[in-house]
């Protein structure tokens, strides 16, 4: 089953006076990136998240965030006697100069913005203790509920692949068909063009099949069209094989694009011309949409 490299999964949960919410987003990479955002005090979790995301994908550039906020009413608080000490002084520094007498209250003082604050700010949680494993625990929610969105992505991407090599399966049908008859066309034309040039002078058949045997041979796809059936075929497999397929998918583009290629340049007709092109086409479809696949 293919798996796409876009999708989001997120998670939340709360405990110790803490609510946390990690996210992760996902989109095409050539190998494993994780972007990792954590607040500061939580950095013994990088390393088990890490090893996470490089257990559950092999492919996709990732960014994740970890938001942690405290949640307990019970906050113990600090003062700061340097700025209370500092903002007194000025003010009655103030009184003097203006002599308006005004009284400062402690109380003024104290609710101005930074003299209280809370005793803690921030968090430090270790992988170890019992708030990093439940944190941990929500990093691989967030994993899986991203795989199950991949896969999804996955899905509809094998349905746009699907119809896109079976559209390739036509035109190698038709192309064979063109092949088949190609011969004869040629020892056609061939006796056309000898017939317009020599007028008269006769030419034995045996000779002018001899020719177009060699012209045939030069022209002869058989083998390239015997590939590409079999790259088909071995693009279905793909589409229903286990694990990460996306780099197989594009190695396969780039034969069917070998053969096409071919095709083209052996081409003895203006309608086995339109084949390669056409299939040309749907290859580049193809490789645009393999390279979404993990």
């Amino acid at each position: 089953m293919l798996s796409s490299m876009t999708g989001f999964g997120s998670a939340l949960n709360d405990g110790s006076g803490l609510t946390w919410t990690f996210e992760v987003k996902s989109v095409n990479g050539r190998g494993l990136d994780v972007r990792l955002y954590l607040p500061t005090g939580c950095e013994s979790l990088e390393a088990p998240i890490r090893a996470a995301f490089k257990s559950a994908f092999s492919r996709g550039n990732m960014q994740a965030n970890l938001n942690i906020r405290e949640t307990s009413d019970a906050k113990p608080l600090s003062l700061d006697t340097r700025l209370l000490n500092a903002l007194s002084r000025k003010a009655r520094m103030l009184d003097r100069q203006t002599g308006l007498g005004a009284a400062t209250s402690a109380g003024d003082l104290l609710a101005l913005r930074g003299v209280m604050s809370n005793e803690k700010s921030g968090v430090d949680v270790s992988a170890d203790s019992q708030t990093g494993k439940a944190i941990l625990k929500t990093v691989s929610e967030a994993i899986e509920q991203l795989k199950v969105a991949r896969l999804k992505e996955g899905e509809s991407l094998a349905s746009v692949l699907t119809r896109t090599v079976k559209d390739m399966e036509t035109v190698v049908a038709e192309a064979q068909e063109t092949a088949d008859v190609q011969p004869k066309q040629m020892l056609a034309k061939l006796k056309e063009r000898v017939a317009a040039l020599l007028e008269d002078t006769r030419i034995s058949e045996e000779r002018l099949e001899q020719e177009v045997a060699i012209l045939v041979n030069k022209a002869d796809v058989t083998e390239e069209l015997d590939r590409l059936k079999a790259h088909l075929a071995e693009a279905y497999n793909l589409f229903v094989a286990k694990g990460p397929v996306g780099r197989k998918l594009d190695f396969l583009s780039q034969e069917l694009l070998r053969e096409a290629n071919t095709l083209g340049s052996k081409s003895a007709s203006l309608e086995m011309t339109r084949h390669s092109l056409a299939l040309k086409s749907l290859i580049d479809q193809f490789k645009e949409q393999a390279a979404n696949v993990e």
